[in-house]
Formats: structure tokens, sequence, C-alpha cells
């Protein structure tokens, strides 16, 4: 886990500029999310220690999403340069009210939402599989700069950011919902993600997750422990949980859900996105065993940015071994591989997170 500086440990660059890197005005739950000052002190640091990858994952980005726009009927400018910068950027903060805004900026478009470099609206989950593509380009490109360690420690941080960031960028076509959206009528079938491809998230991810998920599995009951002692310490969390009876009710499902992606996260079986569209109705008002209590969509962004820096860490354990044939335990494994079973582990918490948030998505991708 990365530890964040005391005060008196703080950086020197921060001590000078005399002001926080991070401040609630980038995102009200940064803080929950367990991205501080420390977290962005460590971006700035290897940013100015290694060269830049902003203008390669930019290339990757726009060769990936500039099809699928075209397919989808979308038109408008789409900048590369747009991306680099908004990446560089995202590389240095500080992340306080101007670089909220400078999102903003960049994805609040026609009364909808975007992704940084395109000019018109996008669907809601269209920019959250656009957005696991970028921290999959990002971890790759880390792999090859960076040792093991730095690479769990870096890119976590990275995919913490990078989720409250989309929560800046869907903030037009977030709503609160009345209650559960039905998917039986709509075109939902048993896949997890409409654009899973777009966030390369296909069959060979999918075996990744399968070999290094059987080493996962067992750390359920850790998973759960850790979770709970940290949505139970926070006010912002702490709430939604009324008795003993309903917090263990949560505890189990939270390990059945941790099972369930760490064992079958392709979706063998073939409704494993069904399944993640009943949790996802579950925790909106008037739905679930508590109707009264609904997650409001950005702490769940926000908390699926501490779940994925986390992850990013136990990844870090795992040694692909015999060209992928098997997976093993053991630290300092080769930072190539390490990057992309990260890239296949975030590309899949991404994808069930816009699920998630789904029945909070204005289904028109612009503001009600």
């Amino acid at each position: 886990m990365i530890r964040r500086a005391r005060d008196s440990e703080a950086p020197m660059t921060q001590r000078l500029h005399g002001r926080p890197l991070v401040t609630p005005d980038f995102h009200p739950l940064a803080d929950f999310a367990d991205f501080g000052d420390a977290e962005a002190e460590m971006l700035r640091d290897w940013r100015f220690r290694t060269p830049p990858f902003a203008d390669a994952v930019a290339g990757a980005v726009i060769d990936q999403l500039a099809p699928r726009l075209l397919s989808a009927g979308l038109g408008g400018d789409i900048s590369r340069q747009a991306v680099a910068n908004w990446l560089a950027r995202s590389s240095t903060g500080p992340f306080d009210a101007h670089f909220a805004d400078f999102v903003r900026g960049l994805t609040h478009v026609g009364g909808g939402a975007t992704f940084p470099g395109v000019t018109v609206p996008m669907p809601p989950q269209m920019i959250v599989a656009t957005m696991a593509l970028v921290q999959g380009e990002i971890l790759l490109a880390l792999g090859n700069v960076t040792d093991t360690i730095t690479l769990s420690g870096l890119g976590g941080i990275w995919m913490d950011q990078l989720m409250l960031q989309l929560g800046i960028m869907l903030e037009p076509v977030l709503r609160e919902p009345t209650g559960p959206r039905d998917y039986e009528t709509g075109d939902h079938g048993p896949e997890l993600h409409p654009y899973a491809d777009l966030a390369g998230f296909n069959a060979a991810e999918g075996r990744i997750l399968e070999e290094t998920g059987t080493l996962l599995a067992p750390l359920a009951s850790g998973v759960v422990s850790l979770a709970y002692s940290y949505l139970l310490s926070r006010p912002e969390s702490a709430g939604y949980f009324q008795d003993a009876h309903h917090l263990a009710q949560r505890k189990e499902t939270l390990m059945a859900w941790w099972v369930r992606t760490a064992c079958d996260p392709y979706d063998a079986d073939g409704d494993f996105g069904t399944y993640m569209r009943r949790v996802a109705n579950a925790h909106v008002k008037n739905a679930g065993t508590h109707p009264d209590v609904g997650i409001p969509a950005q702490l769940t962004i926000a908390l699926m940015g501490w779940v994925e820096m986390r992850v990013m860490a136990a990844v870090n354990t795992i040694n692909i071994v015999d060209g992928g044939a098997s997976a093993i335990f053991g630290l300092f494994g080769d930072p190539t591989a390490i990057a992309r079973i990260g890239r296949a582990w975030m590309s899949m918490l991404t994808l069930q997170l816009g699920v998630l948030i789904d029945p909070h998505c204005s289904p028109e991708g612009v503001s009600s």
C-alpha cells in the first residue's frame, strides 16, 4: 500500500510552493480515493526523471478510437495533440480547480460528455471504455521504462487519478436514477460491456485473467476485510451500512463479486454481464434489499479508483512463467509481463465500473 507522506516529510517541491498538489476542488472524493499530495508528487517526480510517453499513448488511443467513432456515426474532429497535452498535464498537476476546469473544457461539449481530443458528445459507456484503453496503454508504456515495484506503485496512482478524472468527464450525463434500469427490453446481451473491444479487452486478456485469477481468488477474505475496514472508517461511506445484518450481507456480496471476478472473468458461462447489471440495479434507490439506500455514482467511481490502486499492488506479486502457460506468486517479475497482467485487470475493473454506474447515465448521452 502506498503510504501518504506526513506534513513533516512533505516533498521539497511541495513545501517550497507552499500549496497542496491535490485539493477537493479537483474532485471532492480525491481524499476518499486515497489520491493526495504524496501520490501526485510521485507522478511529478517520475515525469521529470524519465522520457515522456504522452505522444506514444495518444497515438495508440487515436488509432483505436478514430475508427470506432466513424462506425458509430459520430462526426467531429479528433486531435492526437489534445490527448497528448491532457496526458502531459495529468502527469504533473497540480490537481486543483484549474485542472478540473481544464478537464471539463476538454470533455463537456454539446450538452453531453466526450473524451479529451474529441469534439462531439460520445455515449457514456464509450467514454468509459476509452478510459480503460488509456489505462492499459499507460501501463504498457510504464512496463517498458520502470522496474516492477515502481510499475506497481506508479501504475496504481495513475489508475486512481484517471478514475477521478472519469468522474469529472461524465458529470453532464450522470443523474440520480429513480429506480433500476430495465435491461430486459433493451439491447443488452450477456456480455460484460458493449465496448469491451475498444478497451482492448478480448480473449487474450480473458486468458490472462483466468490464469492469474486462480491466484487472486483465495484472497477474497482479505480483500473484503480491507475494503470494509476502509469503508467503515470513512464518513463518505460509513453511513450506507445500516446495521450489523446489513453489513454482513454486503460483505457476502463483495466476497461473491471478488471470487466471481477472479475465477470467471471473461464470462465463460455467458452471464457475467447479466450478473453485473443486477449488482448495478441493486445499488440504486427503489431497488435491492434496502430500497431507500442509493449509492451515488461519484462514490462508486472514486471507490473503484481506490480498488484499482490496490489491485495493481496485488498483481505485482504475480509472475507469468512458461510463456504464459502458468502463473505463480513471486516478487520482482518482468515489468513488461506485470504490465500486461495489470492492463487486463484494469480493463476488466473499469468496464465493470461502467456497468455499475450505467443506471446513473443518461441513455441519450446528453444532459438530462
